[in-house]
């Protein structure tokens, strides 16, 4: 029988212990890397000194906001630095405008709290594949260039 080699290094975001808990439990057998912050004040030291492939970012940080201004902050941060890494938003403050506000900054997608875990996988193993396929586009674009 063959063994699948674990892909994807991802980063989650999110302010709750709990969340954050759970979602390695989840996610750790299912990807290379799983790397959680309680706090996104460290997220661009881990994006510039980790090969990661994908942040899933919470929305809101502080007690009582459900602006979702902060998360997109943090979007804009990682897509100024390193604009292959893929993001998806996750809150628990969900609406139509906010997703595509997000999707318009460059959010691959966006996932609503309280999760549905088979979903979540199906949305990060896709987003995964979306990244894999951008980095190979514009490794030939990049190889066509020089030729």
């Amino acid at each position: 029988m063959e063994v699948k080699q674990k892909e994807g290094r991802l980063l989650i975001v999110d302010d709750s212990k709990s969340v954050l808990n759970a979602l390695r439990m989840l996610l750790k057998p299912e990807f290379a890397e799983v790397i959680t912050l309680s706090n996104p004040n460290s997220l661009v030291h881990e994006i510039e000194t980790r090969d990661i492939d994908i942040v899933l970012l919470d929305m809101n940080f502080k007690a009582g906001e459900s602006t979702g201004n902060e998360g997109m902050f943090w979007l804009r941060e990682i897509k100024k630095r390193k604009p292959h890494i893929e993001v998806v938003m996750f809150t628990a403050y969900g609406d139509i405008e906010t997703a595509v506000k997000a999707t318009h900054e460059g959010a691959a997608d966006f996932i609503l709290k309280p999760w549905e875990n088979e979903k979540l996988l199906a949305t990060l193993k896709s987003t995964l594949k979306l990244r894999k396929s951008n980095l190979t586009v514009n490794d030939l674009l990049r190889r066509g260039m020089k030729g």
